[in-house]
């Protein structure tokens, strides 16, 4: 057995990953990594071979896929993991955002070029890693409780709304499809009345974003966070005012630039552990991919320097 276990999810980039992988295969064997291979068939089977493996004796699990991949992998890996942290993960990034991979490659700007998965298959050769913060999440509602953890954000509002919407668009990638899957929300979206209790403070109002980001990057290509940094033990909090559709559209560009931190209708603090209530239930993704229907409270809570990462 190798130490080293891939995990391949050929649907990853509306099914572009499947072939993609005929070029990264030979280019790991190339650059002298033995490993073992395992192709994902259906969602949420990541987490379940991530889990295995690290039981099994893997020493590093390889990401090839997207930030749901990913996502899924990193679950599979703190069901193991307990109090302690667990590694190691490489990522290729192959899929239709690729958020997290961009924090890979240091300076990480909106001006930054998408992730290259050759960039990925030589940082992994390096062997060079480092020891980021996973973040849990535990969302419920008077009948359900559901633990998850995600690496690079959490939001709720009109970008989970999008976010149902971006795979609707299968001739699209990265910053364009979720662009598409933003204008078609705007057709018809719900503007939420939360309450964001925060360390050191509490914010109460409608809201058309609420963001919760240990990344820099959603969307595949809005700087929700520009400043956030993987590793500082702090959440990157974002929340917007409730915006109608011409208050959306004249934020947009300044989302995508980053330079929205500092505009009147945009609140932003820092904090370790994050509370979010409404009374009405809230549609919320993690990482690109929707994780629970009807939550109504969402206790977020950052666990410093958690997961070893190549890098």
């Amino acid at each position: 057995m190798a130490q080293t276990l891939v995990i391949l999810n050929p649907n990853a980039g509306n099914g572009r990953a499947s072939k993609t992988w005929l070029a990264i295969e030979p280019a790991l064997h190339e650059s002298g990594i033995e490993f073992d291979l395992t192709r994902t068939t259906a969602p949420h089977q990541a987490d379940a071979f991530a889990e295995k493996a690290k039981r099994d004796g893997y020493e590093t699990i390889i990401s090839v896929g997207g930030d749901g991949t990913t996502n899924e992998i990193v679950n599979g890996l703190m069901r193991v993991a307990g109090a302690v942290p667990i590694g190691t993960l490489g990522i290729i990034p192959i899929g239709s955002g690729n958020d997290f991979a961009k924090m890979l490659a240091e300076p990480a700007t909106p001006a930054s070029p998408q992730p290259d998965w050759r960039a990925a298959v030589q940082r992994i050769r390096a062997g060079a890693t480092r020891v980021i913060d996973v973040v849990r999440v535990v969302a419920s509602n008077a009948t359900n409780a559901h633990e998850h953890f995600f690496l690079n954000a959490l939001d709720t509002g009109f970008g989970a709304h999008a976010n149902t919407h971006a795979h609707e668009f299968p001739q699209l990638t990265g910053t364009a499809m979720y662009l598409a899957a933003i204008f078609k929300t705007l057709i018809k979206f719900e503007i939420d009345d939360v309450k964001v209790t925060l360390d050191d403070r509490v914010i109460a109002q409608t809201s058309t974003m609420l963001a919760i980001t240990n990344g820099r990057c959603i969307g595949g290509g809005f700087w929700i966070a520009p400043s956030a940094r993987v590793d500082d033990g702090l959440l990157e909090v974002i929340v917007a005012d409730g915006l109608g559709r011409a208050g959306i559209l004249a934020l947009l560009p300044k989302v995508m630039k980053g330079t929205h931190i500092g505009d009147p209708r945009i609140k932003s603090a820092q904090s370790a552990r994050v509370i979010i209530e409404s009374r009405a239930p809230l549609a919320f993704e993690t990482d690109g991919e929707i994780s629970f229907n009807g939550a109504t409270r969402l206790d977020i809570q950052l666990l410093p320097k958690r997961l070893q990462i190549l890098m």
